[in-house]
């Protein structure tokens, strides 16, 4: 099980996406302290929506969320070392299984 954040990428890239095109406008048009304006924004309510969402634990194997237990530090951050552990071990069962 590995800790992260509980929120929808989905949002996070809908954020980003909108500002980028705002800036992009603001750029074409020569405003280009709006245009920074606009990135910092975006980045200033990212920060703000990551210290207020709550984290949820996932499971490596099966990828399940578990959003309404409870979190201690103890529980790690992801690991790449011990994710691919996983991914290399059910590709070795469904290759032994076929």
């Amino acid at each position: 099980m590995w800790r992260q954040k509980d929120f929808p990428p989905a949002l996070g890239l809908a954020l980003v996406a909108t500002a980028a095109i705002f800036s992009c406008i603001a750029w074409a048009t020569y405003h280009p302290a709006i245009a920074l304006g606009i990135l910092m924004v975006a980045g200033l309510i990212d920060m703000v929506l990551y210290t207020m969402m709550g984290d949820m634990l996932v499971c490596y194997r099966c990828g399940a969320r578990h959003r309404k237990t409870s979190i201690s530090e103890e529980h790690p951050r992801f690991d790449l070392e011990t994710a691919e552990r996983y991914r290399q071990q059910d590709l070795r069962q469904r290759g032994a299984t076929n």
